[in-house]
């Protein structure tokens, strides 16, 4: 048998190695030519009486880094083909857990997924302690859970409370910890011969026999043994709150996987695992997963590692740079820059203020020291990247600037007109301004072609998405430079071409919008923010209102010169909530919430006396006007050409305006309600509300044209 992912070999002692090399990728992923020719390679081992044990290794730097979700996606056989394949994969694996002969998996790096399962089914695990050695089950992260026995045994390995947490948290464990639960049995240095080492066990100690295939086995945390979970039945009900209370069953595969675990740990192994593979397939076959693996792996990870990058261009890097503004948002990307192992110039008008932004890091990083995520003498380090100033002649020696002050055209124009005075003409001046136009703002500049919007996003630590803003003259090459940077700060950048609110800025509005205006026609502001949170959204309207500040909501809107007639009633409804009632928002402890002090915030009480309750409304439509008026806006800035393709409306969604990942974002989310209800549903909210809910006439043509199929990708 010629083998060209699986390498095969036996030694002197007849000790088996099954070396995983997948060939054309740069790490071992699971698939059906991989899975085929790994599964006929044991079974090689399993029958050769010559063999006496076998070693599951990797050629590659790490063990199996998983499935291959693409062909996830785009699997288009039948559930009962699905469930046949999931049940020979089960088949193969009892084999070799049951052949009698000691299997043990040599872990030199990423074990994830279906490749952690896979060390799951050998009867003993060496994991190097490598800093970039993980073992898990992240599965749901990506929409799916483990569907090669994963769920199961973890469930004999670590009892049900750690199962649940570990998997349904996507959480991955180092050979430290990994040890200390129980999934591996024995670490090793990275500079050990992993794969000696498996054979000395084999040669020693080796035994070939799973916990739960003896007769008194009992699954942890569950006292009563197989067929019985007394004692934790509470513990489940529990878990299925509390997972409603966070998804409001919005993602099928974190209800599956915590039915495949209850209803598998009252079942010998083998009835479990069929358990398992009929929760799988139910899961792999949801349009809500379908959604969450093409947005979260496919369209992301294009992102980050900018596919949309111009082509032509080299790589440029980036070993300084200047960043005006020490505010929280400035703080937070010389933050990112630092940690990103380039020298950051923090300036603002007085070291002071300067120092304040450098105290900000400050904490961020005491909070990671105090968590043990860090060490000392690395905060250290950090922080001597981060020289603080008030004068521009520092800048002089940046190779890129970033201003970050507030959002005042005056006040950043005379920052970038005292600037280009100090910095070399080759440099990049980039605004983190998130509502005025580049294009405008870069007639300051003397070198408009090197001007460029880089719009973070707060808090820039925690916060993926970067909006890399064109201006009418910014050149290609000035574009292709920004990305490189986006990506060298591990940061996931998409294009935007300029225009008031880019894209993110302006479709959020719409969403904030609606739930102010939906509080004024007698909504109650309890039902418009419980809504938002149901639909999937992190945070009501009413509520991130207050965070952005009416008053700053209001100076936004009031230097718009295009205003559609429900803006122009909405910024007056502004100037009244702020005017005449006093309510600005949280910095003021003052806005549509109260906000008392040392207690939890409330929603303002006198709104039914200023806007009388409707008797009654419809939850599903307070929904609805949520999410269409973001989509319709945002197939607006796509139609317009604010943004170039669907996917960077998908990912600016889910990244920047928290958009919910079942849906697969704002393009998405076309598909996901059904192209023809969405134009319908749509028609009805127009009527009924106006013209902000009209459709486009070439989102009308496109949903004709797409008939019964999808509008805007295949899966």
């Amino acid at each position: 048998m010629i083998n060209k992912h699986i390498k095969y070999s036996v030694d002197s002692e007849g000790i088996a190695v099954v070396t995983w090399d997948v060939a054309d990728s740069p790490v071992n992923i699971m698939n059906e030519s991989t899975m085929a020719e790994f599964f006929l390679t044991i079974n090689q081992a399993i029958t050769d009486d010559a063999v006496k044990g076998i070693v599951i290794a990797s050629a590659k730097k790490d063990f199996i880094a998983g499935g291959d979700l693409k062909w996830f996606l785009n699997y288009d056989k039948s559930k009962k083909e699905c469930f046949d394949m999931l049940m020979q994969t089960n088949t193969y694996l009892r084999k070799m857990e049951t052949c009698g002969k000691p299997v043990v998996a040599a872990i030199n790096g990423l074990a994830l997924g279906g490749g952690c399962e896979i060390a799951l089914a050998c009867h003993h695990r060496i994991m190097s302690t490598h800093s970039k050695s993980y073992i898990g089950l992240v599965e749901c992260s990506v929409g799916l859970f483990p569907g090669a026995g994963g769920t199961q045994r973890f469930l004999r390995m670590l009892g049900p409370q750690k199962t649940v947490q570990y998997i349904t948290q996507s959480k991955k464990l180092t050979a430290e910890p990994a040890l200390k639960d129980g999934l591996v049995d024995e670490i090793c240095s990275p500079d050990d011969d992993i794969v000696m080492l498996a054979k000395n066990w084999i040669r020693t100690k080796g035994t070939s026999m799973q916990p739960w295939d003896n007769k008194k086995f009992k699954v942890p945390g569950t006292p009563m043994g197989v067929g019985q979970i007394s004692g934790v039945t509470e513990f489940f009900s529990v878990s299925n709150a509390m997972a409603y209370k966070t998804t409001h069953g919005n993602l099928p595969h974190i209800k599956n996987v915590l039915s495949a675990i209850y209803y598998g740990a009252a079942c010998h192994i083998d009835k479990a695992l069929e358990v398992e593979a009929s929760y799988f397939v139910d899961t792999l076959f949801s349009k809500e997963t379908k959604n969450i693996i093409r947005a979260s792996f496919i369209f992301i990870n294009d992102a980050a590692r900018g596919k949309s990058k111009p082509k032509g261009y080299d790589r440029v890097s980036f070993k300084k740079i200047g960043v005006i503004g020490a505010g929280m948002m400035g703080a937070g990307i010389a933050y990112v820059n630092a940690k990103a192992g380039i020298d950051v110039v923090l300036k603002d008008v007085s070291v002071a203020k300067a120092e304040s932004g450098k105290d900000y890091i400050k904490i961020q990083e005491q909070k990671k020291l105090q968590n043990g995520y860090t060490t000392e003498d690395k905060t250290d380090a950090l922080l001597q990247k981060v020289k603080t100033s008030a004068s521009n002649t520092d800048l002089a020696s940046c190779d890129l600037i970033i201003e970050a002050v507030f959002e005042n055209e005056k006040l950043k124009n005379t920052i970038t007109v005292e600037t280009e005075k100090v910095i070399n003409e080759t440099v990049i001046y980039a605004s983190n301004t998130s509502t005025i136009p580049i294009t405008q703002l870069a007639k300051s500049s003397s070198r408009p072609d090197k001007f460029i919007g880089l719009h973070f996003f707060s808090p820039v630590e925690k916060m993926q998405l970067v909006e890399v803003i064109v201006g009418k003259e910014t050149s290609e090459k000035t574009l292709a430079a920004a990305m490189d940077y986006v990506i060298a700060i591990g940061k996931v950048p998409i294009i935007v071409n300029d225009g008031r609110g880019f894209f993110t800025s302006r479709v959020f509005g719409k969403f904030i919008n609606e739930g102010i205006t939906m509080l004024t026609e007698g909504v109650p502001p309890a039902v418009i923010e419980n809504v938002a949170r149901k639909i999937g959204m992190p945070v009501g309207p009413l509520a991130i209102s207050d965070e952005i500040n009416l008053k700053l909501m209001l100076a936004i809107m009031s230097e718009d010169p295009n205003l559609t007639p429900h803006e122009i009633n909405l910024r007056q409804t502004l100037v009244t909530i702020i005017e005449t009632h006093g309510r600005t928002g949280k910095k003021e402890g003052r806005g549509l919430y109260d906000y008392p002090k040392g207690e939890k915030k409330s929603i303002w009480k006198e709104w039914s006396k200023i806007y009388p309750p409707q008797a009654s409304y419809d939850e599903e439509e307070v929904g609805k006007r949520l999410l269409f008026a973001m989509v319709i806006d945002a197939y607006k800035c796509l139609d317009s050409g604010v943004l170039q393709e669907p996917k960077d409306a998908d990912v600016g969604s889910i990244l920047g305006l928290g958009f919910p990942i079942h849906t697969g974002g704002v393009m998405s989310y076309i598909d996901y309600v059904g192209a023809k209800e969405f134009a319908l549903y749509s028609a009805k909210l127009d009527s009924k509300y106006g013209a902000r809910f009209k459709l486009p006439e070439s989102l009308k043509e496109r949903i004709k044209n797409a008939g019964n199929n999808r509008v805007f990708y295949e899966n």
